[in-house]
């Protein structure tokens, strides 16, 4: 099979290309990376973190996942989410950018989240830096509910108001 038609199934098949997989997997990682780096974790302590892919347990409008017990991040590329554990505190980030819902990418050499499509770039806590968006990055609502974390998508706290990111994390 030749490059060409390689590229052209992959290009008609998506949800099922192998090449299409790994640049699914690898913007992940990098997202995953940059909600770390938001959450002020640095590079030693990110060695030392525990990274897992999940897909949440869907239950109406929320999603559940088992309590991180180690600081670490869950990526669930299925809805998403990324799921954070640090220190005592956990909390659930969207994936998409707030202008047309490309995944954003973190450039480390810049300190900043950015979002290929319109250029639209975010501080590491999420705020708006300049671009076609018209706010910082939104995170979900959380809550604990014995030794799960539930995420309930239909409630996102926007960046531009602050007071309402603290209710976006729970202390474990």
């Amino acid at each position: 099979m030749s490059h060409e038609v390689r590229q052209e199934s992959c290009e008609q098949a998506t949800d099922t290309c192998g090449l299409q997989g790994r640049r699914d997997f690898l913007r992940t990682g990098l997202l995953a990376v940059g909600a770390l780096a938001a959450l002020g974790v640095t590079p030693d302590r990110l060695a030392a973190m525990e990274r897992a892919f999940a897909t949440g347990a869907r239950v109406g409008d929320d999603l559940r996942y088992p309590l991180p017990a180690v600081d670490g991040v869950t990526i669930d590329t299925a809805n998403k989410v990324i799921v954070a554990r640090v220190g005592a505190e956990a909390m659930a980030f969207v994936l998409e950018c707030p202008h047309r819902g490309e995944n954003v990418v973190w450039q480390a050499d810049n300190n900043r989240f950015f979002c290929p499509k319109h250029e639209s770039t975010f501080k590491p806590d999420g705020e708006l830096i300049q671009g076609k968006a018209e706010r910082g990055l939104d995170r979900y609502a959380v809550r604990r509910e014995g030794d799960e974390l539930v995420v309930t998508t239909t409630r996102k706290f926007r960046s531009s108001t602050p007071e309402t990111w603290a209710a976006a994390k729970v202390t474990l």
